[in-house]
């Protein structure tokens, strides 16, 4: 009969692992979003869009039993089971697999996406990663095409100014080929994946040691990132495993073709990088950045995944994290067009309203930002400031004068309006 208010009232709060995003953080995301589009699409790629959520059966493909945990779950109206995309990788396989023709191949793909994510193990983690990412499809030369990925991916982080990356390069098949140098049995195998993965090295070595001490100490010394690649080259020389040197050989091929453009001062091995997802098959890779705890960005070659979808063919390609990029960014600045805060001096009617959005017309059609203010503050400049605007044009009762001020030359000069559109067309 009466009604509960506390039930009533809204939850003033969001779900753990979710936020909003407001304005001024969203245009420095797009700032570096644009960056790295507009890398995408020189080398060829083009932009596709995946559904957010797909049958569980199809996103549970290829990233292994520890993940399934972490898929967010539900059914749809007929029962079947639904879950929204983890990762951007299995869903262009399945495009791939459903929509490509071989003849088209290979095929270029690039997208901006969110994927979705359940914490299992830290109160508050993400739950959304908001994602850049490319896939490189059908490619017939292996190094060619993992060559040109990780050059994409070097250039954009240069372009981004970011301070003191470094790539990771490694490979699951050298990992798998220490194992075989041990000859460790399949629950063997699991354990020392899982030492390396938490980096838990003193442990790992105890286990080693008791099998071959000597050994031991290679194993320890080579999963450790080095930036001299002649240092892991005299190791890996020690160790007769095809499957090391065949892994090893094709990093070191990969870092001579990038060593032609300066690239290699941002490589390091690092073949202690294993990747949750389980449909790596080769080459893998991480992006570090001193300033930001996490990986800001990884890939890798998955070359088995695409079959599962109905078509035999090869694939490598990246994403990376734009929360982190951000975050180790900081706050871009190559804003070509100007802001000006517009307002009238004194508040009219609805005539004089009409008048200056027709003045915001025509500076916007110069391509100029413009932000109108309606209201008397108190502090324009301030405001203004916080709107990150570099002037406040304040339109004169006649619409044929304005007082325009510099917030960033601290200048303030009267104008005829007619002049002041001309110099912002010329650019001055």
């Amino acid at each position: 009969m009466f009604e509960n208010k506390k039930d009533n009232q809204a939850v003033i709060k969001l779900p753990s692992g979710l936020r909003d995003i407001l304005p001024p953080e969203t245009e420095e995301r797009n700032i570096i979003k644009e960056i790295i589009r507009k890398e995408f699409r020189l080398w060829g790629y083009g932009e596709v869009i995946t559904p957010v959520m797909e049958y569980t059966k199809n996103i549970s493909i290829g990233i292994g039993k520890n993940w399934k945990d972490r898929l967010i779950n539900f059914f749809d109206v007929d029962g079947s089971p639904l879950s929204l995309r983890s990762d951007m990788t299995v869903p262009i396989a399945r495009l791939t697999g459903m929509r490509i023709k071989k003849k088209h191949l290979p095929v270029r793909f690039y997208y901006f996406a969110d994927s979705y994510r359940q914490p299992v193990t830290q109160k508050g983690a993400r739950r959304v990663y908001n994602q850049a990412g490319l896939e490189l499809i059908g490619a017939s030369r292996d190094l060619e095409a993992d060559v040109e990925v990780l050059t994409i991916l070097i250039r954009i982080l240069e372009r981004l100014n970011l301070k003191g990356f470094k790539i990771g390069l490694g490979n699951v098949e050298f990992i798998e080929g220490l194992c075989d140098w041990f000859r460790l049995d399949e629950n063997e195998r699991e354990y020392v994946k899982k030492k390396v993965i938490t980096k838990n090295l003193v442990t790992l070595e105890e286990f080693l040691g008791r099998k071959d001490k000597e050994k031991a100490e290679i194993f320890i010394k080579l999963i450790q990132p080095e930036g001299k690649i002649e240092k892991i080259d005299g190791l890996v020389s020690m160790i007769k495993e095809q499957r090391v040197l065949k892994s090893f050989n094709y990093i070191k091929n990969i870092y001579n073709v990038l060593r032609e453009f300066n690239y290699n001062r941002y490589l390091v091995t690092d073949f202690s990088i294993i990747r949750d997802f389980e449909y790596y098959t080769g080459l893998l890779f991480e992006v570090y950045c001193p300033d930001v705890t996490g990986v800001i960005g990884s890939g890798g070659r998955y070359d088995g995944l695409i079959k599962k979808f109905g078509m035999d063919v090869r694939g490598t390609g990246f994403a990376l994290d734009i929360d982190l990029v951000h975050k180790a960014v900081g706050k871009p600045d190559n804003r070509k067009n100007i802001k000006i805060l517009l307002k009238k001096r004194l508040p009219g009617s609805e005539e004089d309203i009409a008048g200056l959005i027709e003045v915001a017309r025509k500076l916007q059609e110069k391509d100029v930002i413009v932000e109108l203010c309606f209201e008397d503050k108190p502090d324009l400049e301030s405001f203004a400031v916080a709107k990150k605007c570099e002037l406040i044009a304040e339109i004169e009762p006649d619409f044929k004068n304005l007082t325009v001020r510099d917030l960033m030359q601290n200048t303030e000069r009267k104008e005829d309006i007619n002049n002041f559109l001309k110099e912002i067309s010329d650019g001055k």
